[in-house]
């Protein structure tokens, strides 16, 4: 009988120590996460990409020793998530071309062509708000950078210049429209 209850009282403790441990390791992380929200500046967005009915945005964030490599850096990425995002919803219209029937968008010159095309609007983008905020010894670096509609399809359009062909039929998806 001693024995049994010896037993009980150990997986007891046992059981009391495992969810003590759980509920101070949640109630640290969800204070963190109050925290590095309440960080962010009002206006960038916890987001990687978002689009308007006027402008795609990119927004990028980084962390440095210094306030001018911060925001240089999370421009850097801004400019790459605008790339990236802006990427992502030309290839899905070329998904919908292809399902409709336009071959020439499956072969390889026009895939190429739409590549370095997408990978011009990194260049293309401008930078709208950046800040550098300072903590612990460090700062951190964020950053949107934009690009409107009318502009990304100028830019993608340019990469199909030597082929009017793909870019009648891009233009008859009415992209970024």
């Amino acid at each position: 009988m001693i024995h049994t209850f010896r037993i009980f009282v150990f997986i007891a403790i046992l059981s009391f120590g495992f969810l003590g441990c759980s509920a101070t390791q949640e109630t640290s992380s969800s204070q963190k996460n109050k925290t590095q929200t309440s960080d962010l500046p009002t206006w960038y967005q916890d987001m990687s990409f978002q689009a308007d009915s006027i402008f795609f945005i990119g927004y990028g964030e980084a962390i440095a020793s210094d306030s001018l490599t911060a925001i240089s850096n999370a421009e850097l990425q801004a400019q790459v998530n605008l790339e990236s995002g802006i990427s992502e919803i030309v290839e899905e219209t070329r998904g919908r071309l292809s399902e409709n029937g336009h071959e020439a968008v499956n072969e390889p010159e026009f895939l190429i062509m739409l590549r370095n095309a997408s990978q011009a609007i990194q260049d293309a983008g401008s930078t709208n708000k950046k800040v550098a905020t300072e903590k612990n010894g460090y700062y951190k670096g964020f950053v949107s950078v934009n690009i409107s509609k009318t502009e990304a399809k100028k830019v993608i359009s340019s990469g199909f210049i030597d082929n009017q062909g793909y870019l009648d039929i891009l233009n008859s998806s009415l992209f970024f429209e």
